[in-house]
């Protein structure tokens, strides 16, 4: 019996001690209603929610049961700052919604009760926002444009990924005498414009959500932009098209002379009469000289004009193989030359007339960087001195771009 005792008398106490744990507040809120005697609550508020905004938050709940209730107040700061909101009941399910605006960037922990017009009020439904404000705007940035390639009045802008924990969700491009800009979602790579106007501008910015449910966008600040047309090279990659093709007896006419390039006697050392510059061993069709058991070559040139805007560019080279391309008797030049024409081998270093140039050593992607200072006429091609048997080089794509 006296166990009895002890487990009756353990259990009211825990049963106190849960009640005192309660919070605050809402043992404040009972103390008040219980001195007058009955309780008279009205109704709580319920899936409470808040929306983030600049310098703004929208919370959002409802109510379904209590026709009495006639406002709602909104506490923040530890109550210092509040706002009230009256309520006309449908007598179904409502919808409650205040937007608080003017406030500063920060993180806020918000009470809402709902009342009576006797004065009665709920327990506090609590819900906590944030708001944004100049800190995170002074995070954002534009998405990187990797390229604007304008090409016959088509214009391709490729943009470079970013982190999609930013919050950005795309990019705006309004293009000149446009009312409405165009949206490019943050998942698209690259966006193309047709019929764009060559000399004319467009300005782009990127959007940002600092959260998913936000009711407001932020935006960086517009940057303009000219576009310059891609300068573009003919017959710059394999399969290489030809004009003329012969070689040696059983070669299949492995050797030929390349279309809409201009290709200089001393680099035609294959065939009767000559040709040169173009290599179809093993079926590649790529662009190549060889000193195998030919001629060997000197100041063999290849080389076609394109007209360039003032701007900055890069020349891109893909060389596939080569053989003694770093050895004494053989030197091997991409360049881009201001006027007509491809210098010497031994005039391409300190020439005032180069605008970029690289010696091919091995395999690989070369990239030749120049600028135009002025709209004008160049000259991009390759020299070749193999003046040592068994040198070739193989060459499967050429392609100027534009700097941004």
């Amino acid at each position: 019996m006296k166990n009895l005792n002890l487990y009756i008398y353990a259990a009211v106490v825990s049963c106190f001690i849960v009640l005192w744990s309660c919070s605050d507040q809402e043992y404040d809120d009972y103390k008040k209603f219980a001195d007058g005697g009955e309780i008279n609550y009205t109704e709580k508020v319920d899936s409470l929610k808040s929306f983030s905004g600049k310098n703004r938050i929208m919370l959002q709940g409802i109510i379904d049961a209590d026709p009495k209730i006639t406002e709602f107040r909104v506490f923040w700061n530890d109550g210092r700052d509040s706002v009230s909101v009256p309520i006309t009941r449908s007598g179904g399910v409502d919808t409650l919604e205040v937007t608080i605006a003017d406030i500063p960037e920060n993180i806020y922990n918000f009470q809402i009760r709902t009342y009576d017009a006797a004065g009665n009020k709920s327990l506090v439904s609590n819900v906590t926002g944030a708001v944004y404000g100049e800190r995170y705007q002074n995070t954002l940035f534009n998405r990187p444009v990797l390229a604007n390639d304008l090409v016959s009045g088509t214009l391709t802008i490729s943009y470079a990924s970013m982190d999609l924990t930013t919050g950005v969700i795309g990019t705006e491009v309004l293009l000149d005498g446009a009312s409405e800009p165009i949206f490019v979602p943050i998942d698209s790579e690259e966006y193309e414009i047709s019929d764009y106007v060559v000399n004319s501008s467009y300005k782009y910015r990127t959007l940002f959500l600092p959260e998913e449910t936000a009711i407001d966008t932020f935006y960086t600040d517009y940057i303009s932009f000219t576009p310059i047309p891609k300068p573009i090279l003919v017959n710059a990659k394999a399969p290489f098209a030809t004009v003329k093709r012969g070689g040696e007896v059983g070669a299949n006419n492995r050797w030929g002379t390349l279309a809409d390039w201009t290709t200089n006697d001393a680099a035609k050392t294959f065939g009767n009469p000559p040709v040169g510059g173009f290599d179809d061993n093993e079926g590649l069709a790529a662009m190549g000289q060889e000193s195998w058991g030919s001629p060997l070559i000197r100041n063999g040139k290849i080389y076609q004009q394109v007209e360039v805007k003032e701007a900055s560019y890069a020349l891109n080279v893909f060389v596939r193989n080569g053989n003694k391309l770093n050895e004494a008797g053989t030197k091997v030049y991409l360049a881009i030359v201001d006027g007509d024409g491809l210098p010497d081998v031994d005039n391409i270093v300190d020439n005032p007339i180069v605008l970029g140039y690289k010696r091919i050593t091995g395999t690989g992607d070369y990239v030749l960087n120049f600028d135009a200072n002025q709209d004008m006429t160049v000259s991009v091609g390759i020299v070749t001195d193999f003046t040592i048997d068994q040198s070739y080089w193989k060459i499967m794509s050429w392609d100027i771009v534009v700097q941004n």
